[in-house]
């Protein structure tokens, strides 16, 4: 939505619909692949349908709100001008995007944000993940980025012992220094982990793997007897939940998964993910579809 507005694609498919991306890159003078690419997210995103010539317009709905002034305002995840800038530069041509590591660190604080959610509002309501927290020795973090989590559980968990996994080796060096844990670089999918820890979590990275069901698998198999899976989605939240949370929604998935995932566009529903992980015998301690100031989240035990 943000790249839509600043860069004039929206308006310019307001004021002429039906028109192709390659059209829509002539006219604007940007690369017409970036704007491909975009225009397949804002359509897997709803942003935009497509007309009855095949071409690009504004989906029906949209428009008071990208014409609004306060759309993008209240929405929670906030890009630096560097990271604007970078992404004017890459759709004329004039520069390549940045690397994972940096775009990370931008969003360092809408990560943070989630996180705080996560674990200094969602869990310590939830009681008997709260006991577990208090009680466990060992928690590893799936995909722990650069370490916001880890650093996070460090400050407010310190007598647990953290493992972070991370297939981006510079996001995993990144996290090792800053947290002091031991942080591993691989992928869910390939670890070797047998009853280990006490309690294992995905905070927004389920999406970012090849084959999410058999990373759960191994994500169970690393859990001790009673360890707890804790699970914070990217999944869209229910049709029933308050609409404009679904709209902020939309923004930070559409953010979040363009700059993390080569799959920009999966996600993964918590009716699967539960079917998934019950089919391997765990049960559920809690489920928060559409939670108030956080993103979609679900609890499973280790029978």
């Amino acid at each position: 939505m943000h790249v839509g507005r600043e860069l004039g694609i929206f308006q310019a498919l307001l004021r002429e619909p039906d028109r192709s991306s390659e059209q829509l890159a002539q006219n604007l003078g940007f690369e017409s692949d970036y704007v491909e690419v975009w225009c397949r997210a804002a359509f897997a995103f709803d942003f935009l349908e497509i007309g009855p010539e095949q071409g690009w317009r504004v989906a029906a709905g949209w428009e008071p709100l990208l014409s609004g002034t306060g759309a993008w305002g209240s929405t929670y995840v906030q890009l630096s001008n560097r990271v604007y800038e970078t992404l004017e530069a890459v759709f004329r041509g004039r520069a390549l995007p940045e690397s994972s590591l940096n775009l990370r660190l931008h969003l360092a604080e809408g990560l943070k944000a989630s996180y705080r959610w996560l674990w200094l509002e969602w869990a310590p309501g939830l009681p008997e993940l709260q006991q577990k927290m208090l009680s466990s020795k060992r928690l590893i973090e799936f995909g722990c980025g650069f370490g916001l989590g880890l650093e996070m559980l460090r400050q407010n968990y310190p007598h647990l012992e953290l493992t972070g996994l991370e297939w981006d080796f510079d996001c995993a060096r990144e996290a090792e220094r800053v947290t002091r844990a031991v942080v591993v670089v691989g992928l869910p999918e390939e670890t070797s982990y047998r009853n280990r820890f006490d309690v294992a979590v995905f905070h927004r990275a389920l999406a970012l793997c090849q084959d999410p069901e058999l990373a759960l698998r191994k994500a169970a198999e690393s859990l001790r007897k009673g360890g707890m899976l804790v699970i914070a989605s990217e999944s869209e939240l229910p049709e029933a939940a308050n609409p404009q949370t679904n709209r902020l929604r939309l923004g930070e998935r559409f953010f979040y998964q363009m700059f993390h995932s080569s799959h920009a566009l999966r996600s993964i529903a918590l009716d699967q993910i539960e079917e998934w992980l019950t089919k391997i015998g765990m049960r559920k301690i809690h489920r928060d579809d559409a939670p108030i100031g956080g993103s979609p989240a679900l609890v499973m035990a280790k029978s």
